[in-house]
């Protein structure tokens, strides 16, 4: 039977634990689940516990933890993906997928060539939609940590912070160095920065501050790719090279 997993907020630390506001609503009216019912929970420390349901009320669910669950471990690679925001709903697919395949963190940018435009407030509550996508994708692939979606950053400051990685990756499709030449002496890295463009790319100029800054211009192959696509498909391949998606 399957068994229904849940990402808590805090650490598992004593054997009863009151779950409460949206996990309990998720619990009790979405799911039916019932006094009896066996669910697994995932701490922030990425530690997990099989659980018992043992009570409920109308606003909480109280379990019990009965032994801890050891499942895959993550990519000890920390990947941190850098996306130019594209219009609609994209980039709650980006999220998800990039959660499933194992990115630690997510930061949506604005560059030259991003058609969004967010007010603070917007950016806010679009940064908690994202995270929420991230954490039901987390819940969902069986991932241990779920990943920081940061509130959107200029271009200029996302280049500061992906300039700290130990290996910065820009995706253009007019590059013309193969990924695996540049990846393969990074293997034991232990940061990397993934950077993709929204719809229409990067600028040129873009480009050549980011070469400046220490980024490695590679090239996801001679198709264009949609940003979203170009996304997935950049950290499946980044994690490939790395050594990151072997069992």
């Amino acid at each position: 039977m399957l068994v229904r997993r849940f990402i808590v907020p805090f650490n598992l630390t004593t054997e009863h634990v009151a779950l409460t506001d949206k996990l309990a609503h998720r619990i009790l009216r979405v799911l039916r689940m019932k006094v009896g019912d066996q669910i697994l929970l995932c701490d922030p420390r990425g530690v997990e516990w099989v659980a018992e349901i043992i009570g409920t009320e109308i606003d909480v669910v109280r379990v019990r933890l009965l032994e801890p669950f050891f499942s895959r471990p993550e990519p000890k690679t920390f990947v941190t993906l850098f996306q130019g925001i594209p219009k609609g709903e994209k980039m709650d697919f980006i999220v998800q997928k990039a959660t499933e395949l194992g990115v630690q963190r997510i930061v949506p940018m604005f560059t030259r060539r991003t058609i969004v435009q967010l007010s603070p407030d917007k950016a806010k509550s679009k940064r908690e939609r994202w995270q929420r996508v991230a954490v039901s994708a987390t819940e969902q692939s069986g991932g241990k940590i779920v990943p920081e979606i940061t509130l959107p950053l200029p271009f200029r400051k996302a280049l500061d912070e992906a300039a700290k990685s130990d290996l910065w990756l820009l995706f253009y499709e007019a590059a013309e160095e193969p990924l695996r030449e540049v990846v393969t002496p990074y293997r034991d890295a232990g940061h990397v920065a993934i950077m993709i463009g929204p719809e229409g790319g990067f600028d040129p100029s873009e480009v050549a501050e980011a070469k400046r800054m220490g980024a490695q211009v590679v090239s996801l192959g001679k198709r264009i790719l949609r940003t979203e696509t170009a996304a997935i498909v950049a950290v499946a391949l980044v994690l490939y090279e790395l050594g990151q998606l072997e069992r």
